[in-house]
């Protein structure tokens, strides 16, 4: 339809028209919390975070870690920003719901001794998985005495998100299995881009 009005403007044109899948909303908050909750100074990290649809507008409810001996105006100040920035992201939010939480006073570093090993074995464990397009951004934090591995999948960008939130909750089992000192990871999934 589009190439076709285009002739009409100039007869002798040749009009291509390409298209971008286009990720859903909701998706696109959820990756948006966790990002700003991993950069923004104060925030020990973002999860738990669902996103819904009530009467055409979008409803945001999260979980914010925070430092325990943060106070409770501080800890407000880091909600009331992650709140705008989500609103500005997105004006169809009408309601964001932010449940702070209170993370031991541990500090979390990047860690390197065993990282190429770990990278080496989440990159060779998805290569069982045929859905996977592509891992990368692969972190570990140690956290006092437990690990924390951050990672991104990427899939084909038709997939629906139950068939990969399946692939990667099977990913998460598998490097749990491997590396029982693990306690947590989180995997973003994203559509794999043509351009790749």
């Amino acid at each position: 339809m589009a190439e076709r009005e285009g002739k009409k403007v100039l007869s002798n044109a040749r009009v291509t028209v390409e298209t971008e899948p286009v990720r859903h909303t909701r998706e696109d908050i959820r990756i948006l919390a966790k990002k700003i909750g991993d950069w923004l100074p104060g925030s020990r990290g973002v999860h738990n975070v669902h996103v819904q649809r009530i009467d055409g507008k979008l409803c945001v409810d999260l979980h914010l870690e925070v430092s325990a001996q943060m106070t409770v105006k501080q800890a407000h100040e880091i909600s009331g920003q992650i709140e705008r920035k989500l609103r500005a992201a997105n004006s169809n939010i009408s309601e964001i719901t932010i449940h702070m939480e209170s993370a031991p006073d541990r500090t979390s570093k990047e860690l390197d001794e065993d990282n190429k090993e770990l990278k080496w074995f989440i990159q060779h464990v998805a290569k069982r998985f045929d859905e996977i397009k592509r891992v990368h951004g692969i972190k570990t934090r140690r956290v006092g005495m437990t690990r924390h591995v951050v990672l991104r999948c990427h899939f084909d960008p038709e997939m629906s998100m139950s068939k990969a939130y399946e692939v990667t909750t099977n990913l998460q089992n598998a490097i749990k299995r491997a590396y029982p000192g693990i306690e947590r990871i989180d995997i973003q999934e994203e559509p794999e881009s043509k351009s790749v």
